[in-house]
C-alpha cells in the first residue's frame, strides 16, 4: 500500500471511530432513557398474572390508617407482608403508639418487613444503612433495603438492574423482594451463593400483571380478604391513575419506549417484578460478548468477499452499505429472538464492529486473490 493510500485509510478510521464514539456519549440526550435492549419487551408474549403477589396502594394514608389496613390484611394470614416505605420520625404519640401495636401484633402471625435505605455511593458490596424507621417500628418487623439502582445521568429514573443483597463487615443486607422471595420460597437461600448480587431485572408487567387493592377501598368497604391467605403482599405507592409522581420511574415496559414523558412504574411493582423474577429463577443470561466478535468477524469476512467479487467502484460501495445494513438488520433481529429466551445480546458491539469493518473493507486496496491468499 502506498503511503498517500495508508494516510488515507488512517484518517478514514479515525474519522469513523472518533465519530462512532461522540455518537455512543452523545445520543441518546440524558432525558432519552431508552436503550435497544428494551424492544425485547414489544416482542415478548403477555406473561400469565402473578397470583401469589398482590399490590397494596396506601396512598396518604397516615399511621393511625396504615396499622388498621395491617389489620385487616394480616387477618387474611398472608405469607408475607413488605411495606415499602420508611418510618424515621415521629409523629404524633397516638399515631406512633396505635401504628407499633398494629406491626407487633400482627408480625406475630404474618412476617412484616419495612423498607430500610442503603448507601449506595460506596460499593455496592460495603452498603451500610442509611435511612431507616425508628427503633421502637422495627422491635416486631424485619427489615430490607428498597433501593431500586438508576441509571443517572445517562437515563433519568430508569430502572433496569437490581441489587439482590449486600455483605458487610458485619452482616447481609437483603433486599425487600429477596426477604419476600425467600419468605415464598426457602429454598432459594441455598441458591444465593450461585446468584450473582448485581441482576438485569427480567420485567414480567406492570401493575395489571399483579393483583391489585386500593388501600382506602379496603378500609371503607367489606371486601373479603381471605384470597390473600398464602400470598405476598406489597404495601406501597401504586396509583393506576399516576396522581402522585413519588416513587415513580420509567421501566423497560413503557409502552412509548421512543418518546418517554411520564415515568411509567412505581417502585413497589419493580419489587414485585423482582420476586416474580425469583421465584421463576427467570433470570436474563449475558452472553459473551466473544458472540458479539464472531459475527463481527463474519461480517468482515462477507464484506472482503463482495469488494473482491463487485469490480465496479460505485457498484462496490453500494453493496458493502447493503450487506452492512443486511447484517445489523440481522444482529437487532437476533438480539430480540435471544432477549425473548432470557440471553442478552451484546448487539451493540456487533453495531460498531459491523461499521467499522465495513468501513476497513471499503478503504483497503484491491487486491486480486492470488496476492490475498
Amino acid at each position: 500500500m502506498s503511503l498517500p493510500a495508508l494516510l488515507g485509510t488512517a484518517v478514514r478510521m479515525i474519522f469513523v471511530i472518533s465519530g462512532a464514539f461522540l455518537l455512543n456519549r452523545l445520543l441518546p440526550p440524558p432525558y432519552w432513557g431508552w436503550d435497544i435492549h428494551d424492544l425485547i419487551y414489544q416482542r415478548m408474549p403477555l406473561q400469565p398474572p402473578d397470583t401469589q403477589i398482590v399490590i397494596v396502594d396506601i396512598g396518604r394514608l397516615g399511621r393511625i390508617g396504615l396499622g388498621e389496613l395491617v389489620h385487616r390484611i394480616g387477618a387474611a394470614k398472608p405469607k408475607f407482608i413488605a411495606i415499602d416505605a420508611v418510618f424515621p420520625e415521629q409523629h404524633s404519640p397516638l399515631e406512633d403508639s396505635l401504628w407499633k401495636a398494629a406491626l407487633c401484633e400482627v408480625s406475630q402471625q404474618v412476617p412484616i418487613c419495612l423498607a430500610e435505605s442503603l448507601a449506595l455511593e460506596v460499593p455496592f458490596e460495603r452498603s451500610k444503612p442509611l435511612k431507616v424507621s425508628l427503633s421502637r417500628f422495627t422491635d416486631c418487623t424485619e427489615e430490607a433495603f428498597a433501593n431500586l439502582l438508576t441509571e443517572e445521568p445517562h437515563a433519568v429514573r430508569t430502572v433496569r438492574r437490581c441489587l439482590l443483597y449486600a455483605v458487610t463487615q458485619a452482616d447481609t443486607h437483603y433486599s425487600l423482594a429477596l426477604r419476600a422471595a425467600l419468605a415464598l420460597d426457602p429454598d432459594l437461600r441455598a441458591e444465593l451463593p450461585r446468584i450473582e448480587p448485581q441482576q438485569r431485572i427480567r420485567y414480567r408487567g406492570n401493575l395489571s400483571h399483579f393483583y391489585y387493592l386500593n388501600g382506602l377501598e379496603v378500609l371503607h368497604d367489606s371486601l373479603p380478604l381471605e384470597w390473600l391467605g398464602g400470598k405476598v403482599v406489597f404495601m406501597g405507592l401504586a396509583d393506576p391513575l399516576y396522581l402522585t409522581m413519588e416513587d415513580v420511574f420509567f421501566s423497560p415496559l413503557h409502552p412509548r419506549p421512543f418518546r418517554q414523558a411520564f415515568p411509567d412504574m412505581y417502585g413497589v411493582i419493580v419489587h414485585a417484578n423482582i420476586l416474580s423474577m425469583l421465584m421463576h429463577r427467570s433470570f436474563f443470561r449475558e452472553l459473551s460478548v466473544g458472540w458479539a466478535l464472531v459475527l463481527v468477524g463474519v461480517g468482515y469476512l462477507l464484506f472482503g468477499a463482495v469488494r473482491r467479487g463487485v469490480r465496479v467502484v460505485w457498484l462496490r460501495y453500494f453493496a458493502i452499505r447493503a450487506a452492512q445494513a443486511l447484517l445489523t438488520w440481522g444482529a437487532f433481529e437476533l438480539m430480540l429472538y435471544l432477549g425473548k429466551l432470557g440471553l442478552w445480546f451484546p448487539v451493540e458491539v456487533v453495531f460498531w464492529g459491523l461499521l467499522l469493518a465495513g468501513e476497513v473493507a471499503l478503504a483497503r486496496p484491491s487486491h486480486n486473490l492470488a496476492q490475498i491468499l
